[in-house]
């Protein structure tokens, strides 16, 4: 057999994903709404176990950053998410790159309700910022955690084709 000199993309999107000598692709870890579900898994697992760990080595100022940083992330998430959404399906629907005024403007909005509910968490007085910016980044432990999983199901996908 001769050697495969196609570029390594284009071999690993054409390699057989497991499951498929039962006539299964095997898309389902792949497909980008299962991806997406298990980010927002993991962004749930990086908070609980951010607080847990603040909870045991930092003041309760600084937990409760992390609690409401965490929540402000998933809201951050979820907002993005949807104007996201509205944003290119307008787009698709009206099939013009310009969009109505405020459909970005509302994308933008999501910064200002953040750094606004932070701004009066942390003038509280009840809320460490670092707690906070430490919750907020949750999602990148998430994102990590996906790549990770990403990354050996690659590779997990190469050797079964050896």
């Amino acid at each position: 057999m001769g050697e495969d000199t196609r570029p390594l993309y284009r071999v690993l999107r054409d390699a057989p994903e497991a499951g498929d000598e039962a006539g299964q692709s095997g898309q389902a870890e792949t497909d980008p709404a299962v991806s997406e579900e298990r980010f927002r898994r993991n962004t749930y697992i990086v908070i609980a176990f951010s607080v847990i760990i603040s909870l045991i080595f930092a003041r309760w100022r600084t937990t409760a950053g992390v609690m409401l940083g965490g929540a402000l992330s998933v809201f951050n998430e979820r907002w993005l998410h949807s104007s996201t959404g509205v944003i290119l399906g307008v787009a698709a629907q009206t099939r013009n790159p310009r969009l109505p005024q405020w459909t970005a403007a509302k994308f933008l909005l999501r910064y200002v309700a953040i750094a606004v509910i932070a701004g009066v968490a942390v003038w509280s007085g009840y809320f460490g910022i670092s707690g906070i910016c430490f919750g907020l980044a949750s999602f990148v432990g998430a994102l990590m955690i996906e790549a990770g999983y990403q990354f050996y199901l690659t590779f997990r996908t190469v050797k079964s084709d050896e």
